[in-house]
């Protein structure tokens, strides 16, 4: 029997660790909700007695008498702070006080739009609602856990015991984040009159740039539930997600944990505005949601492979994303066996073994040559990864992990001092109007603006409008 904190759930999910779709499909595991004890009709319960309150607490949430059930467990805590049941029960008991149907909220996920924010076309007032319901399960809930994995409770209830349901209202957090966030810059203006195909997944991601506060703050919390329950994620993706056998069986738990470990990090990690994009870019490619633009002013198009490495040359590190897809391979191994000796950053994490374009980048010119899913844009100048960390040098102490289309670009040709010329870089990368032209962006930025005619520049500011 496995626990949960909702009576019951039912099934939906799509290729890619895709957080809404995920949620669903973590619906439908089928975990049902059990009582853990069998309810009498005693009513004399000493105050010091946390077994007997408990017990009577699941007597009153039996008959769905949710506040005084409450009360019940907040007693038994107090009597006993290390008793997990009397925890669980009393976030059970919250849940179902702040009126929280799952059922409700599934029948506003669309998966025939699965580009379509979740919940787009909800009203404000159901949102407020579980807005509001959610907040305070999860209050109770990251005492809860806090308590457990700090080794305050006995164990007879833990925090992987509850993973599953704590990932679905995490999740269902971070979509009404998403909602209200969008909502208040107008991104998704579909959704105050119901339209919700005007919500599109990738504008919503894309549009946080710049107003990342509360939401990589949510995706984080999200990314560190994965991390410590990476073979749950696992098994739910493999029932759920359309083609996930592209990942071996017995890796698939490895490969999961080390996506998350890696975003956890990454969302985790924080301090100025650029790190926030960062971590926010980080999210975005990993859902298969990059813009197909020039996000670093280089101009060049979602030239680095999420690897925490230098894959274009210009001295910085996963800049301009792509999108992370099956035809990215990741050595799932080697990263678990850094997870486990402690290493965290994203290039222990996120080892790349291999790379091609899916059907997207297809239609995609990276560095702007003329040539669509070009081999050199795919392919490491040192295919094997060995050969990568042991070609290190002055420009790349962590190794030569270039892409073959990056041999060809020169980066900085005034030599200006590096941190000048990033500043040029992220100024240009900022210019909607074309202020810098694009004879200065070849003589002071060079990288891939080298390939580009007036025709070309014209585009490229038209798409960063």
């Amino acid at each position: 029997m496995s626990f949960s904190l909702f009576s019951e759930i039912g099934p939906i999910m799509k290729l890619k660790i895709n957080i809404w779709l995920i949620a669903c499909a973590i619906l439908v595991l089928g975990i049902v909700g059990c009582n853990i004890f069998n309810p009498t009709e005693s009513v004399n319960v000493a105050p010091d007695d946390a077994d007997a309150l408990t017990y009577e607490g699941y007597i009153k949430f039996r008959d769905n008498k949710y506040a005084e059930a409450a009360e019940y467990f907040k007693r038994a805590i107090h009597a006993d702070s290390s008793h997990s049941e009397a925890w669980y029960g009393l976030a059970k008991a919250k849940l179902n006080l702040q009126d929280i149907n799952i059922f409700e909220i599934l029948k506003y996920i669309n998966i025939g739009q699965d580009k379509t924010l979740p919940i787009a076309n909800m009203t404000d007032e159901i949102a407020f609602k579980y807005q509001v319901g959610i907040d305070t399960v999860l209050f109770y809930l990251n005492r809860f856990i806090y308590q457990d994995t700090t080794g305050k409770l006995d164990g007879v209830i833990t925090y992987k015991t509850i993973a599953n349901s704590y990932m679905i209202l995490e999740m269902m957090q971070t979509i009404l984040i998403l909602r209200k966030t969008t909502n208040a810059l107008g991104t998704c203006k579909g959704v105050l009159n119901g339209n919700a195909s005007d919500c599109d997944m990738n504008i919503v991601l894309n549009s946080l740039k710049g107003n990342t506060e509360g939401t990589l703050e949510a995706f984080h919390s999200i990314f560190k539930t994965c991390e410590d329950n990476p073979q749950s994620m696992a098994t739910v993706a493999d029932q759920y997600i359309q083609n996930f056998d592209w990942i071996a069986k017995d890796k698939q738990g490895e490969a999961v944990g080390t996506l998350c470990g890696a975003m956890s990090y990454s969302t985790g990690n924080l301090g100025d505005s650029s790190s926030r994009e960062r971590a926010l870019d980080a999210v975005i490619s990993q859902m298969g949601y990059s813009d197909a633009s020039d996000d670093d002013g280089d101009g060049c198009i979602d030239e680095e492979i999420y690897d925490g490495e230098d894959n274009d040359g210009d001295g910085e590190i996963d800049e301009d994303l792509r999108d992370n897809t099956p035809k990215i391979i990741h050595d799932a191994t080697r990263a678990a066996k850094n997870m486990l000796k402690g290493k965290k950053n994203v290039r222990d994490l996120m080892i790349v073994t291999s790379a091609s374009p899916n059907e997207k980048y297809m239609t995609i010119d990276i560095d702007k040559n003329g040539l669509f899913a070009d081999d050199e844009e795919w392919e490491f100048v040192y295919a094997d990864y060995d050969k990568r960390l042991s070609n290190a040098n002055g420009l790349h102490p962590t190794g030569n992990h270039l892409l073959k289309f990056a041999k060809k670009l020169v980066y900085n040709p005034q030599n200006l001092p590096f941190d000048e010329y990033l500043a040029v870089k992220h100024a240009v990368a900022a210019d909607l109007n074309g202020k810098y032209n694009l004879e200065y962006r070849k003589k002071y930025i060079g990288g891939c603006w080298v390939n580009y005619d007036e025709n070309a520049f014209q585009q490229w500011l038209n798409r960063r409008k």
